[in-house]
């Protein structure tokens, strides 16, 4: 998607919105109505986008549109899609894993339950980015370290995002004869990814297996903890521009015709 469109999406941030509107009141103080209406706008969209209803409830529709099969079926190879893993750089002794390591960890459970007799990892290094090596090594070294076989494990190092997954994949699908594939991601990444693949990867059943849940069924809480969500938070607001990411990710993709 390119430098242009990371920096855009940036901006749209609640935070980086917050602030922009801020430093404009600061810059236009001497044009009281601007300055006022800046500030205010500011403060609003700190209130509304740290508030935890609004953030879980955008989280909530995003994760819950494709939930885990019950069983999940077997397949010819499960996908994992690259992120949230750290890479083995000093001071770290091993690989490190953060919420959207579990994509690996989910692949590696569904894989010794015999659901599919290979796990394709994919993702290579981001534009910008400080890997040392593509995140697909990480992940394939993460996964042996917990027990997966060498020989079972197939890695694509090329991609860097969502499009690029489905694109570079497709031929290694046709070329391996896979026909069923569970696709493992974050199920807030679930929708965007599900719709790419199935676009961009026809003939290829693509079955959703969705793991890293933020939103999960409610559990009885005292009546206070409602009424504390609405404070802004540093976790709401990191939760509503996760969310946000997405949606926004969606419409540029469907934009650009590629799910």
């Amino acid at each position: 998607m390119g430098f242009a469109y990371r920096f855009l999406l940036t901006l749209l941030y609640p935070t980086s919105l917050c602030l922009t509107l801020l430093l404009a009141s600061a810059a236009l103080r001497k044009r009281k109505k601007v300055s006022r209406s800046c500030f205010w706008a500011g403060i609003g969209i700190l209130l509304i986008c740290g508030n935890g209803w609004i953030a879980r409830g955008l989280t909530r529709n995003l994760e819950w549109q494709y939930l885990p099969p019950q069983p999940v079926p077997s397949a010819d190879c499960i996908l994992v899609l690259s992120g949230g893993i750290g890479g083995q750089v000093a001071p770290r002794p091993t690989i490190e894993v953060g919420d959207a390591g579990d994509r690996v960890l989910y692949g590696a459970h569904l894989f010794r339950n015999g659901k599919a007799p290979r796990i394709l990892c994919t993702g290579g290094v981001s534009p910008g980015g400080v890997r040392p090596r593509p995140e697909a090594e990480d992940m394939m070294q993460l996964l042996e370290m917990i027990g997966v076989p060498e020989d079972a494990i197939i890695k694509e190092t090329k991609s860097s995002n969502t499009r690029e997954h489905a694109r570079n994949l497709y031929p290694l699908f046709l070329d391996r004869g896979f026909k069923r594939v569970l696709l493992v991601t974050s199920a807030m990444h679930m929708p965007r990814s599900i719709g790419v693949f199935r676009k961009l990867c026809p003939d290829i059943e693509f079955i959703p297996a969705p793991t890293d849940f933020h939103v999960t069924e409610g559990i009885p809480m005292p009546w206070y903890r409602d009424l504390i969500t609405l404070i802004p938070t540093a976790g709401n607001l990191v939760s509503f521009s996760n969310a946000a990411h997405e949606y926004v990710g969606m419409a540029y993709y469907k934009m650009r015709g590629w799910m």
